[in-house]
């Protein structure tokens, strides 16, 4: 799990994207003049909060061991997390940042040399910019940023865990249905990168990433 001060600096990151976000945004209404292409439907800007819950699908690629053996551990699970974002419009362009959260569980286990080993990332956060295309109250829209988790690797005398940082990319649409609340599906692709490090003198290296599909609602304050 997440030391309290990693989620900590998380959420405070987050809700100062937010409120820098909300302040820019209400100044560059004032100020700011266009012609959309279209009649606006729904008014996408503004701050917004959420929860997800969906499925992960992780890939551990380790070699283990001297001379090393390669192997593939595939955790997967319910994985659900709470979210905070800003959004700007102009005519059907929505753009914005957003910050999440999320928690997994499962893991996967495999035998090397007669010895049980266990993989598992128990959480990922993220921080991400959105641009989308709103349709009426539907928006399409592609995500990417920076992304934050756990790696464990673990034996039965021994274990290895360690915070990495990669990236994320992914997609998903929204739909409003009513004037504060939307809902969506969305999909992402992580990479944490590579770990290495010893399990009781047995060495080994992994590369990391997951795929993770789930379905959030959110609530935007006006």
């Amino acid at each position: 799990m997440p030391s309290r001060a990693i989620v900590s600096a998380l959420f405070v990151a987050a809700q100062a994207v937010a409120a820098v976000g909300a302040t820019s945004y209400a100044q560059a209404s004032d100020d700011m003049l266009f012609t959309p292409a279209a009649p606006v439907v729904y008014d996408w800007s503004g701050v917004y909060a959420g929860l997800s819950a969906g499925v992960s699908w992780d890939e551990f690629d380790a070699l283990i061991g001297t001379p090393p053996v390669r192997t593939t551990f595939d955790p997967s699970g319910f994985a659900a997390g709470a979210f905070t974002g800003v959004n700007f419009q102009n005519g059907p362009f929505v753009y914005g940042v957003e910050a999440d959260i999320n928690f997994k569980l499962g893991d996967d286990t495999g035998v090397i040399a007669g010895v049980p080993f266990t993989a598992d990332s128990d959480w990922f956060a993220t921080l991400r910019g959105r641009a989308g295309y709103a349709v009426d109250r539907y928006m399409f829209y592609g995500t990417g940023g920076l992304a934050v988790g756990d790696v464990s690797l673990s034996a039965p005398a021994a274990s290895f865990s360690d915070t990495k940082v990669g990236w994320t990319i992914g997609a998903g649409i929204e739909a409003a249905i009513t004037d504060n609340f939307t809902v969506r599906g969305e999909y992402l692709y992580t990479d944490l990168g590579k770990a290495s490090g010893t399990l009781g003198g047995t060495p080994f290296s992994t590369e990391f990433d997951s795929h993770t599909v789930r379905a959030g609602v959110t609530y935007k304050f006006k």
